[in-house]
């Protein structure tokens, strides 16, 4: 697991500046092709090194198609439908974490990895009938492109929307990149941080922990549902969850689902900590007493994390970051999620040693009790905003014409 969250620190990094590049599309393709490099690698698995790179590719391929897929959907989203279609692909993710929990109990290790070659090539093929984000051609010039583009995506509001975004882009223009005066405003480095908030929550959360040793928690905690079978079942509450996220998001707004989603979890995380608690004190009849806990605890927290902490900090780093930001910004943001799931997934069993797997699920249920508080306090509502609404949140566009001349004088570090 932890080799996977490495190799996605790294696509992450990289990923960023691939946006700028070759665009969002073209990102996106380039994830594909990490994936099934990696996937090709798990189907030989000989010699052990194979494994390990094979890990790491796929991690790689994970970083880059996590910031890709925040940042194209909603560069092609209408403000009315961005929440559902940012919140539709993480349920089409949990789809795919069921299907291969499902596949496992009957695949070897060696044929489930030769199935997940499948969507990566069919992503990859997929792509070139997509139009690329039209923000990205316009903003490299390719008005006809941007044009064709919308009309694709929008339909008949595609003139409205092309005037509306060349207007937002020409009060950037003649700016020469992120420079350091921008990294020191506050409309740009407030957006960096509340999408940082929320992300450090969802590896607060302890999914990473959950989802890699869901059997061996399962196992610990003496339930009296197979592993096998229970980990199943919380995938599939999974795909529920999110599935109810992605109809309510745009309806209730991405701040009250993420208010309850931190609640729901930390209790949970807390119940389960107490499952562990009570087994160690109960001893063999706390499976009769008390076998109910484990899997009620779980299947609740993921109702609580797939409304909320799951999709949503995703919808977030796609909606509330500037446009001059968003490579640079999402490319770090999405780095810093996996270093911390990288640190959450490695420290576990030291944690475990220390505090007990019952202080261990209490510490994680304790952190995000404590970052429920600044989530109240800092983080805006997005929902039902256009992004150039959004970014008036954070202080208003990045460059009024007095700044572009100022700012064309600094040093430009991204770009």
């Amino acid at each position: 697991g932890s080799l996977v969250m490495l190799g996605a620190v790294l696509g992450g990094l990289g990923g960023g500046r691939q946006l700028n590049a070759i665009g969002r599309r073209g990102t996106l393709i380039t994830s594909s092709l990490w994936f099934m490099l990696g996937w090709m690698c798990l189907v030989v698995a000989t010699p052990k090194a194979a494994l390990f790179v094979g890990r790491l590719l796929t991690g790689v391929g994970t970083g880059i198609v996590a910031l890709a897929v925040s940042v194209f959907i909603s560069e092609i989203s209408p403000a009315n439908l961005r929440g559902l279609l940012s919140t539709g692909s993480n349920m089409i993710l949990c789809c795919g974490v069921l299907t291969v929990f499902v596949l496992g109990k009957f695949l070897n290790f060696w044929l489930l990895a030769a199935c997940c070659l499948v969507p990566a090539a069919v992503m990859s093929a997929a792509l070139f009938w997509c139009h690329e984000s039209p923000r990205w051609l316009l903003k490299n010039n390719q008005r006809r492109s941007a044009a064709a583009a919308l009309r694709f995506y929008f339909g008949p509001c595609a003139e409205s929307e092309l005037a509306t975004l060349e207007a937002a882009l020409s009060r950037t223009h003649g700016t020469t990149g992120l420079s350091l005066r921008d990294l020191k405003s506050p409309r740009m480095y407030k957006s960096f941080l509340c999408v940082l908030l929320t992300m450090t929550m969802q590896q607060l959360s302890a999914i990473g922990l959950i989802i890699t040793f869901t059997q061996d928690i399962f196992e610990d905690a003496g339930t009296s549902v197979s592993p096998e079978n229970s980990a199943i079942v919380l995938a599939f509450i999974q795909v529920v969850m999110v599935g109810v996220a992605t109809v309510l998001a745009d309806r209730v707004g991405r701040k009250i689902l993420l208010m309850f989603s931190t609640t729901v979890s930390s209790v949970c995380l807390g119940a389960l900590g107490m499952s562990f608690s009570l087994k160690a004190s109960e001893g063999d009849s706390f499976k009769e007493a008390y076998g109910w806990l484990p899997l009620t605890s779980l299947g609740l927290y993921f109702v609580g994390y797939s409304v909320g902490l799951g999709p949503l900090p995703w919808v977030l780093l796609g909606e509330m970051i500037p446009l001059k930001a968003r490579a640079f910004a999402t490319g770090t943001c999405t780095a810093i999620l996996f270093a911390e799931g990288f640190v959450v997934t490695l420290s576990y069993n030291g944690m475990r040693a220390m505090l007990g797997i019952a202080g261990t699920f209490w510490f994680y249920g304790a952190s995000l009790a404590v970052c429920f508080v600044l989530l109240v306090a800092f983080v805006p509502e997005t929902g039902g905003k256009n992004l150039e609404e959004i970014e008036k949140l954070f202080g208003g566009t990045l460059s009024s014409p007095h700044e572009s001349l100022v700012k064309n004088k600094d040093q430009s570090i991204v770009n």
